[in-house]
C-alpha cells in the first residue's frame, strides 16, 4: 500500500515536540511562541519561519500526531486477517504506542478539556482528504460479524470498547497505582506486557461466538 505522506523535518519534528510539552503545561491559550521556541531551543523567527501562528502549529501537532501515530494501524486494516487477529495485532500494537508515547493522551485531553475543535477540525480534514479511513476498521468488524468470526452488535461499541481498553490505564495511571499498586514491587513493563493479553482475552471472550472457543 502507498502510504500519502505528511511529510515533517526532524527539525519540524522537534518544534512539534516542544510544542505539545508546552500546550501540556500551559494549555493552548497559555501557551506562548517564545516560550516553545525556547524550548525547542530554537529562536523565534524560526519558529515563525515554520509556523505563521500559534494556531497553525497546534493544529500541525494533532496532523502530525493522527498521521504518524495511526496510519500504521489503519494500514493493517488493508490486510487479509481474521477479526481475531486483527483485534490482538491491534491491541499489541496501541498499546506499545501509548506506551512509548505517554504524552498524547495528556496532549488530547488537554484539548478535550478546551472543547476538542481543533481536533475535530483536524479528523474532518484528514478523513476528507482520504488520508485517514476509519470507516474500514467498521468494514473490517462487519465483515467479522457476517463471517460468524464475532457475535453481532453495534460496531460502534465494539470500537469504543477496543479503543477505551487500551488506552484507560495509560490516562490513569497515577490514580490506578495509587490506589492499586505497591510501588516497591510492581513492575510496569510486565504490567503493561501482561495487559495486552488480559485486554485480548476479555474482549475476545464477549465477541467470538463460544462455540468458536
Amino acid at each position: 500500500m502507498v502510504k500519502k505522506m505528511i511529510h515533517t523535518s526532524d527539525k519540524e519534528q522537534l518544534i512539534l515536540q516542544a510544542a505539545m510539552d508546552v500546550f501540556i503545561e500551559k494549555g493552548r491559550h497559555g501557551a506562548k511562541m517564545q516560550e516553545i521556541a525556547d524550548h525547542a531551543g530554537i529562536n523565534k523567527a524560526l519558529l515563525h519561519y515554520y509556523y505563521r501562528s500559534k494556531e497553525k502549529l497546534y493544529s500541525k501537532i494533532f496532523e502530525f500526531l493522527i498521521w504518524h501515530n495511526m496510519s500504521d494501524l489503519l494500514s493493517l486494516l488493508d490486510s487479509d486477517l481474521s477479526f481475531p487477529e486483527y483485534l490482538r495485532t491491534f491491541i499489541w500494537n496501541y498499546t506499545d504506542l501509548l506506551k512509548e508515547n505517554p504524552k498524547i493522551p495528556l496532549f488530547i485531553l488537554k484539548e478535550l478539556s478546551e472543547g476538542g475543535d481543533t481536533v475535530q477540525t483536524v479528523l474532518k480534514n484528514l478523513v476528507e482528504s482520504g488520508k485517514f479511513d476509519t470507516s474500514k476498521a467498521l468494514k473490517v468488524i462487519q465483515r467479522g460479524m457476517d463471517q460468524g468470526e464475532i457475535v453481532r452488535m453495534d460496531p460502534l461499541q465494539v470500537v469504543a470498547t477496543i479503543v477505551g481498553s487500551c488506552l484507560f490505564y495509560f490516562i490513569s495511571e497515577p490514580i490506578f497505582k495509587t490506589l492499586f499498586v505497591d510501588e516497591a514491587s510492581f513492575d510496569r513493563e510486565r504490567f503493561i506486557q501482561e495487559r495486552k493479553e488480559s485486554i485480548y482475552q476479555l474482549l475476545s471472550y464477549g465477541l467470538i461466538p463460544r462455540g468458536d472457543q
